[in-house]
């Protein structure tokens, strides 16, 4: 029984072995078509945010007034469940 448990352990490895060089063999691809380097996995850097769309900022008014808010909403909670 350990035997054929051996066996497919090494299968399973050497599956994983091939698939990792795939990847790797992939991921060089992706990189020339890019124009990165062709050099090891991706760092997962972001790309560039998409251009006329900006990040809405709050105001510190508006900060305040939703802490507030939160500030009574969990106040109310808490006195409801005691």
């Amino acid at each position: 029984m350990a035997r054929r448990y051996g066996r497919l352990v090494q299968q399973l490895r050497s599956e994983r072995s091939a698939l990792e060089k795939e990847i790797d063999r992939l991921s060089r691809a992706i990189s020339a078509l890019e124009g990165g380097t062709g050099r090891g996995r991706s760092t997962g850097a972001r790309k560039p945010a998409a251009a006329g769309r900006r990040r809405r900022t709050m105001s510190a008014a508006a900060r305040k007034a939703v802490s507030q808010r939160m500030k009574k909403y969990w106040a109310a909670r808490r006195k409801a469940d005691a």
